[in-house]
Formats: structure tokens, C-alpha cells, sequence
């Protein structure tokens, strides 16, 4: 059977008008999320809920 973690992490928006260095930031840290196994899954209610599969020998 296969086995999934989640990681939630809070959504907010930082302040200023700079959008070019906040998509920046962010296309970083979704990529290192990516490198990691980490998949989007969700969003809402300030949270943004990411999910990655666990091998039977992660446990």
C-alpha cells in the first residue's frame, strides 16, 4: 500500500511591490520543495499543502 506524508506551510504575502523578486523567491523554494519529493497539492486558508509519497524504508 503506499504511504504519503504532507507538508503544510503558511501562505503569506510579503509586503511590497517588488513581483518579479517574490515570484523569484518563491519559484526557489517551490524548486527546492520539488528537489525534495515534495508535490503541490493544495491551497487554502493560508496554507499551502504540499504531499510526497514515503517508501516503505522511510518508515
Amino acid at each position: 500500500m503506499k504511504k504519503y506524508e504532507y507538508k503544510f506551510m503558511k501562505f503569506s504575502s510579503k509586503l511590497g511591490f517588488d513581483f518579479d523578486s517574490k515570484c523569484d523567491e518563491l519559484e526557489r523554494q517551490w524548486n527546492e520543495l520539488g528537489n525534495q519529493g515534495w508535490m503541490f497539492c493544495k491551497e487554502g486558508n493560508g496554507f499551502i499543502i504540499f504531499i510526497r509519497e514515503v517508501n516503505n524504508s522511510d518508515i
